[in-house]
């Protein structure tokens, strides 16, 4: 996934959302899919589409479920070439949005934040960002080496072998000693 925040974001008040859930569609115009683009490091994103439902649970958490489709154009890595590629895919998390601080004076409420991939992640803002998991996931399908159809990689041929050691060349280079210096006592 790119180091950089999305360029594309469509937000949703998880305090607005009723017991019958709701249903959202994704569907960037041509200028926020140049954008995209660029942040996957691709050469395009022709098409982009999302469906996102969102449910409130009896618990308090909310569930998200998504569905996406994507066209993209990478350039291949041998020749340059734009590479088309077609993705489907979907997303599921499940979120809790953490009380708010008392005014009181109470002790601060632990939340256990622990790996476990059941418990739902906590956000501090009943705000949520509908595109990011989408665009999480579909970063996660992309090819990071595309190549364009029948295209592999040819190393560039060695040069031949030097016919001479570079160590014979230095010894070419060695002085032969002018007779032994006598030692004086």
């Amino acid at each position: 996934m790119p180091d950089q925040p999305s360029p594309y974001t469509s937000t949703f008040d998880l305090a607005r959302l009723s017991e019958r859930g709701v249903e959202l569609s994704l569907s960037p115009d041509a200028a926020e899919r140049a954008r995209l683009a660029a942040w996957l490091g691709a050469l395009e994103l022709p098409r982009f589409t999302a469906t996102v439902r969102l449910a409130r649970m009896p618990d308090d958490t909310c569930t998200y479920d998504a569905e996406f489709t994507a066209e993209i154009v990478q350039a291949c890595v041998v020749t340059l070439e734009p590479v088309r590629s077609a993705h489907t895919g979907s997303a599921a998390r499940h979120y809790r949005v953490a009380p708010k601080p008392s005014r009181r004076a109470k002790p601060p409420v632990e939340i256990d934040v622990g790996g476990d991939e059941e418990s739902p992640e906590v956000l501090s803002s009943p705000l949520l960002d509908v595109a990011a998991p989408v665009l999480e996931e579909l970063s996660l399908m992309l090819d990071p080496y595309p190549r364009a159809p029948g295209v592999t990689f040819e190393p560039p041929k060695e040069d031949p072998q030097p016919t001479e050691s570079p160590f014979a060349v230095l010894a070419k280079l060695k002085v032969p000693p002018q007779g032994k210096p006598k030692r004086r006592k």
